[in-house]
C-alpha cells in the first residue's frame, strides 16, 4: 500500500496489488519484479524499502497474539472477513460490500464471508416487532 492508495477526502484505501510467492516459487522472476517496488512510499515496507509480503505480516500477527489472550488464529485475511462481517452487521447492503471488497460474484460475499453474528441474533427479534408495531400503526381496527 502506496500514498497515494490513500483518499482523506473521501475516508478510502485502495488495494490494488499484492506480491504473493507461494512455496518461493518463481523466487527470480519475484526477485525482478521486487525490483520495480523499492523505494515506491510504501506505507509498509521493510527498511531497504520492499513492501511485506504475506507471510511476513501473518507471522507478525501470530506473535503480537502470542502475547494476548486470544485462541483464534489470525491471519491478514482473517481481518478482511471480519470487516466484511462488521458492514453485515451494520446493514451495509450486499451491493456495497461488494464493490468495497472487490467481488463481482454475490454468491461469494453472501456464502463465505457474511453470517450471523451475535448482534444480529440479538436484534432480530426487536426489527421484526418494530416492523409489525409500524405496519399496525397504519391499519385502522
Amino acid at each position: 500500500m502506496q500514498k497515494s492508495d490513500l483518499d482523506f477526502t473521501n475516508n478510502t484505501i485502495s488495494i490494488t496489488k499484492t506480491i504473493y510467492n507461494e512455496n518461493n516459487k518463481k523466487k527470480l522472476i519475484l526477485r525482478n519484479s521486487m525490483d520495480d517496488y523499492r523505494d515506491k512510499d510504501f506505507l509498509f515496507a521493510r527498511t531497504n524499502g520492499y513492501p511485506f509480503i504475506t507471510k511476513n505480516v501473518a507471522e507478525r500477527i501470530k506473535r503480537i497474539i502470542g502475547f494476548t489472550d486470544i485462541k483464534k488464529k489470525a491471519t491478514p485475511h482473517f481481518f478482511r472477513h471480519t470487516h466484511i462481517s462488521m458492514l453485515t452487521e451494520a446493514k451495509v447492503d450486499i451491493a456495497t460490500i461488494m464493490k468495497r471488497v472487490g467481488h463481482e460474484d454475490m454468491n461469494t460475499t453472501m456464502q463465505i464471508y457474511t453470517h450471523v453474528t451475535n448482534k444480529m441474533k440479538k436484534d432480530a427479534p426487536l426489527q421484526v416487532n418494530n416492523l409489525y408495531r409500524d405496519i399496525l400503526k397504519n391499519v385502522n381496527l
